[in-house]
């Protein structure tokens, strides 16, 4: 069992992307960002439900950390071309998605940085 809370934040980066590629392929289908975090929040029991309370940055800003982290999530499914956003907000599993086994972390880690060194 992983505790969220505790995971620095590119391992909740992975963490969120490997349950978001989970998700996407139980539901086979595009799913809105939305629908994302409705799932992940009320699904994996190691994300606390209180992830979606603002708070307030140095600057007097206020922000989701855990939908930042989201956000990164996807980007690295996306470089690693598990994921493609046919619209806007909208993310869709690629045929590698599809293959891809989620609990294979060090294959998803490796996907991942060989993903973010790939320039495009």
């Amino acid at each position: 069992m992983t505790n969220y809370t505790n995971l620095k934040s590119h391992d909740k980066e992975e963490y969120l992307a490997r349950h978001t590629l989970k998700y996407l392929q139980k539901v086979k289908q595009p799913v809105s960002r939305a629908q994302i975090i409705n799932y992940l929040v009320k699904n994996i029991s190691d994300i606390p439900n209180d992830v979606l309370i603002p708070i307030k940055s140095k600057k007097g800003n206020y922000y989701v950390p855990f939908k930042n982290r989201l956000s990164f999530g996807l980007t690295s499914l996306y470089k690693a071309k598990l994921i493609d956003h046919p619209k806007r907000g909208i993310s869709e599993l690629t045929e590698l998605g599809q293959r891809t086994n989620a609990d294979d972390v060090q294959h998803l880690h490796e996907l991942f940085v060989k993903g973010w060194k790939t320039i495009k």
